[in-house]
């Protein structure tokens, strides 16, 4: 039996719409895989440089746009190699940064995988010139306040653990 031609053509509607349906769903799966690839790679890449300043390249707020560019710029000036991790498209850092922003703003930095805080943490140790100490992990051997050889936990000199710069 033929078709009458109104039926052919819902028909040939049908599928063209399917078929629109699946090119969109390929493009949406298309496009979650390089997403989850590129913060994969945004992640893996963060690791190679002891100091990972976290950021938001599409940050509204001044007081935090300006420490963003403060802090890179204090970076810059000391000539220390550091990762910028830009938040924006990453969910895998998402989860752990909405932790962080309860109680500190961005940029958060972290130093040998230990985070150190958010810029006023940052631009103490940065003035007190302990940035290079930090990274080359002299905390380990010694007290990088007062150069006292480790012992323990604490410094018996000056009281404080080691990695007194290190954040919960």
């Amino acid at each position: 039996m033929d078709q009458n031609p109104q039926e052919e053509f819902d028909d040939e509607q049908q599928l063209e719409n399917e078929i629109k349906n699946i090119s969109a769903l390929s493009i949406q799966l298309v496009w979650k895989k390089y997403k989850t690839l590129k913060a994969i790679r945004q992640t893996v890449k963060s690791k190679r440089e002891p100091l990972v300043v976290y950021y938001s390249s599409i940050a509204t707020n001044q007081k935090i746009r300006s420490d963003q560019m403060q802090l890179f710029h204090m970076l810059k000036v000391k000539n220390i190699k550091f990762y910028k991790f830009d938040l924006v498209d990453n969910k895998m850092a998402q989860g752990w940064v909405k932790e962080i922003l309860n109680r500190y703003q961005l940029p958060f930095v972290t130093i040998n995988n230990l985070f150190v805080g958010g810029y006023e943490e940052f631009e103490i140790l940065y003035e007190l010139e302990l940035l290079p100490r930090i990274i080359k992990k002299d905390y380990e051997r010694e007290c990088i306040l007062c150069d006292e050889p480790k012992v323990e936990d604490e410094c018996p000199n000056c009281k404080k653990p080691y990695d007194f710069f290190k954040k919960d």
